[in-house]
């Protein structure tokens, strides 16, 4: 039962070379929430208590995160979700991907267009897709990549936060102290247990390719302090998909729906209300 006395499903679904954790709570028109790279399912659990009154809401840790696993096998992180959606016999369902996951939600709606109600990309990624920006594109990533190959996690963790969390170039005293160890903890935690990765494979063609393709509504969502490369992105998926807009978030870097949460809230279901099943 979660805190308001909604039952809440908590399973895990055998996929090929894998184990995907998974919750289920609420009912209604299908809503499927993919958390970003700097953590799991729980990073949407406002949002989930928030939309479950009226929506059935999926969250599931991708493989490698919180509880979910993985041989050393090839996969798909789209078709996870995928094959999570026919266990659950869902035939369409809203999805929504933040960063990482967004990615992930751009690569379902490609690849399996019937399946996807509506598309929204919460500072998402475009697979393929590497803006040319110059001095602009001032974040270390070297660094990050020099400290993961030092397998050096709490550096990494660190680094990680001041750009995701506090916004690259802003004070790390910008966000409240709770959600800043909230987000490095789990950061750290996912870095430090090595769990297998498995060999996740790109969609082919890749997305930034695609974008053409796509046919359902898209609603991206982008911090006006997140760094230059996910701006860059969420302007490029918005010029390249007709149906489509843009909700920049003032004062808000990239974990959006930890920062605003009662926004992101509103503006999800304001959008999946617009475009029902």
């Amino acid at each position: 039962m979660d805190q308001r006395g909604r039952r809440r499903a908590t399973e895990f679904l055998a996929v090929d070379g894998g184990n995907l954790y998974y919750e289920v709570e609420g009912a209604g028109e299908a809503l499927v929430l993919i958390h970003g790279f700097l953590g799991n399912l729980r990073m949407w659990d406002f949002q989930a208590q928030a939309l479950a009154s009226s929506h059935r809401v999926i969250r599931c840790d991708m493989r490698g995160f919180g509880r979910s696993t993985t041989k050393h096998v090839e996969f798909a992180y789209w078709a996870d979700v995928a094959a999570l959606l026919d266990h659950l016999g869902v035939d369409r369902a809203h999805v929504v991907g933040q960063s990482f996951g967004g990615s992930i939600a751009l690569d379902l709606a490609l690849a399996r267009p019937g399946r996807v109600a509506t598309l929204t990309s919460v500072a998402g990624g475009i697979a393929g897709y590497r803006p040319d920006l110059g001095p602009e594109d001032s974040v270390p990533w070297t660094d990050m990549d020099r400290l993961w190959d030092e397998k050096k996690w709490a550096e990494l963790a660190e680094l990680e936060t001041q750009v995701w969390v506090d916004g690259w170039g802003q004070p790390t005293t910008r966000v409240g102290q709770a959600l800043r160890d909230r987000v490095k903890g789990d950061v750290f935690s996912t870095y430090a247990a090595e769990n297998e990765e498995g060999l996740p494979q790109p969609l082919e063609p890749r997305a930034a390719d695609r974008l053409g393709e796509l046919t359902v509504p898209v609603l991206v969502m982008i911090g006006a302090l997140d760094e230059a490369r996910s701006r860059a992105t969420a302007a490029h998926l918005v010029a390249s998909v007709s149906d489509s807009r843009c909700v920049e978030f003032a004062g808000v870097a990239h974990m959006i729906q930890l920062e605003a949460p009662d926004r992101v809230s509103h503006e999800l279901r304001e959008f999946i209300q617009d475009h029902p099943l």
